[in-house]
């Protein structure tokens, strides 16, 4: 299919935000590094767990460098949370002290909290944005496309839960999409990954990539 060929079939969604649009805020929003709080609580928790993993374990564990291993260590052990006893000349024991152990605990909890909320987060954001798709064309329904991910579970919820305005159908293969009985053209079909875009575009099957739009 050609280029122009591949932008017909995405344009005639006037609703569907460009291809470049969605990857650039995908590569926007992705952050480049776990976040510190997470990679702390990674580490602790595999410290708890593993008490003579040595520090390239930890590395290689939570994917950071043995220097920044070190430093946290180190770190943990200033602030008290963090006992280190050397076992032979090249091998140390790690415990978490009573102090670490309830910071630990703490920590859990509140990325428990922060990842209920996002989860709710996100559950609202595409709901707002499937109902915003079915209210921008003349259709009673709304179909869903994509791999087995978090997302999709997602998804898969909100449909049992009947939480959009219009009748919503979860596919993972094209070919099931295909027959759908109620699918038309004109049925507006919702992916969130580049996979399942570029397959749709051979299919020559307008997509909307809600990837998009998750923080617009």
């Amino acid at each position: 299919m050609s280029y122009d060929a591949r932008s017909q079939a995405h344009r005639s969604f006037p609703w569907a935000c460009s291809r470049k649009a969605h990857v650039q805020e995908m590569n926007n929003t992705i952050p480049m590094t776990k976040e510190r709080p997470a990679l702390e609580l990674s580490i602790l928790h595999y410290i708890d767990q593993h008490a003579e993993a040595t520090q390239r374990q930890l590395s290689e564990h939570v994917g950071v460098s043995l220097g920044t291993i070190n430093l946290l260590l180190k770190k943990f052990v200033r602030r008290g949370w963090l006992q280190i006893t050397r076992l032979q000349a090249n091998s140390v024991k790690y415990f978490l002290t009573p102090s670490g152990l309830a910071n630990k605990v703490e920590r859990t909890y509140r990325y428990v909290i922060r990842t209920y909320d996002e989860i709710n987060r996100i559950r609202s954001r595409i709901v707002t944005i499937a109902n915003s798709i079915v209210n921008a064309t003349d259709t009673d329904q709304l179909f869903f496309i994509g791999k087995d991910d978090e997302l999709k579970t997602i998804i898969q919820d909100l449909i049992i839960t009947d939480s959009f305005s219009r009748s919503a159908h979860l596919f993972h293969e094209i070919t099931d999409l295909k027959k759908q009985k109620t699918y038309t053209p004109t049925t507006p079909i919702v992916i969130w990954n580049q996979e399942m875009e570029d397959l749709l575009t051979k299919e020559d099957i307008p997509w909307v990539n809600m990837m998009g739009m998750m923080t617009l």
